[in-house]
């Protein structure tokens, strides 16, 4: 009897392309992720430009839309690595799955702002904070959809 592959190694196999467990080749799975990037960099932007603006900021650095893309996608990222834990894991809850994915975000999060600010980049003085509390309230949301998604699964 042959060992089945890990979700991880499907995903990974460039050489034929195959699905993985969730029937999406690789090429398939990296052009959802783009999109997806693209999607809601632009949304963000476009809503924190109409904030800005209204408040009276005119301006925006080049460096901050690039941190904006960064969280975008190291979120995204989260997701993927939530769907791939619970692919791996189907018997865990989403629950603690979304919390392990929102761990793993903050902490890329808390890193990018320091790397950033060890590259002699002058940060705002609530950096971290706003970082924190940004991706921390959306996740705190993620998770609590989670649980209900995942109690509404449960009890059908």
């Amino acid at each position: 009897m042959s060992r089945p592959e890990s979700i991880v190694t499907q995903s990974l196999d460039t050489s034929g392309g195959g699905p993985a467990r969730d029937g999406l080749t690789v090429v398939a799975r990296l052009r959802r992720y783009l999109v997806s990037v693209s999607v809601l960099f632009t949304v963000l932007t476009v809503v924190s430009s109409t904030i800005a603006l209204a408040s009276g900021q005119e301006t925006d650095t080049h460096l901050h839309l690039l941190m904006r893309l960064l969280f975008v996608m190291l979120g995204l990222g989260a997701f993927e690595l939530v769907d791939a834990l619970r692919q791996r894991h189907p018997g865990a809850t989403l629950v603690v799955l979304a919390l392990a994915g929102s761990a793993v975000l903050v902490l890329a999060i808390v890193a990018s702002v320091w790397i950033t600010g060890q590259a002699g980049v002058d940060l705002h003085p609530n950096a971290y904070r706003d970082a924190v509390l940004n991706v921390g309230l959306v996740g705190v949301v993620l998770v609590v959809i989670a649980a209900i998604v995942d109690l509404h699964r449960r009890r059908r």
